[in-house]
């Protein structure tokens, strides 16, 4: 077992995870569906298995803290109609190395960075729930719920940090409209603001059994000038499923929790 430092927190891997992120040499296999010919996104029954990211992020951004890592995105920064107040703050976080990262205080990461947080994630969408539930093991399990049956968004959600998620089914694709989402958490890593108005188009596709694709359009009025696109390609690693995680136990990140205070940074 080997440490490094993933951002300000300090993790772990195996060998068997470093593997996983370079299997372009496996066979691919057609995804797994339930009787009903619906997509699975989880293991077929009796087995188990979650979604892990790659070197995915969702935007180049030379202005990181750790630019080089950013490089693997579907889209820059400079083409992301951030207004300059939001551009302002993200440049900021980075100035500070992420001083002020909610993830390193244990809070939920909702929107596109759920999609990747490093300990993996479980899907389950059994036809007959009528909902899509994706569980977390970072965080201490946070789970979110996309109904995809019978529900509207409340005229007035309270902001949360996941929001409240309805779904509908393109074929194999499902796609995820979110909103009432509160300013808690960061979208990325590299701390790119949101506000209220924050408005999420998801498309979650299972291409095949060892294949997702996640891809994500952000409307907000509030940081953004218009709506732009990004993603990620998630891997699945067959044989791993949630297990107990305890933020405050697993967190050796004190120098990333230094306290500080941010405010919206107008020209």
């Amino acid at each position: 077992m080997s440490f490094f430092l993933f951002g300000p927190v300090l993790v772990s891997t195996t060998s068997g995870q470093a593997g996983a992120a370079q299997r372009g040499d496996v066979e691919s296999t057609p995804a797994p569906r339930w009787e009903d010919g619906r997509i699975n996104f989880g293991a077929p029954p009796g087995e188990n298995g979650m979604w892990f990211r790659g070197q995915n992020y969702l935007a180049v951004n030379p202005e990181s803290y750790e630019p080089q890592t950013t490089q693997n995105s579907r889209i820059h920064i400079d083409d992301i109609p951030l207004q300059p107040w939001a551009r302002a703050l993200t440049n900021f976080r980075n100035e500070s190395y992420l001083a002020n990262e909610p993830y390193t205080r244990c809070l939920p990461s909702g929107g596109p960075r759920h999609f990747i947080a490093f300990y993996g994630m479980e899907i389950m969408n059994r036809p007959e729930l009528e909902r899509v539930y994706m569980f977390l093991r970072a965080i201490s399990g946070s789970y979110r719920v996309i109904y995809t049956v019978g529900r509207d968004h409340p005229a007035n959600p309270r902001p949360t940090f996941f929001g409240h998620s309805v779904g509908r089914w393109e074929g194999d694709t499902l796609v995820i409209d979110t909103v009432g989402m509160n300013e808690k958490f960061w979208m990325n890593r590299e701390g790119m603001p949101h506000t209220e108005q924050l408005h999420l188009i998801e498309r979650v596709t299972r291409v095949d059994t060892e294949t997702l694709d996640y891809t994500v359009t952000v409307d907000d009025p509030g940081a953004y000038d218009a709506p732009w696109t990004s993603g990620y390609t998630l891997r699945w690693r067959a044989g791993d499923g949630i297990s107990e995680y305890i933020c405050q136990e697993n967190n050796l990140s004190p120098e990333g929790m230094i306290v500080g205070s941010e405010s919206r940074i107008v020209p």
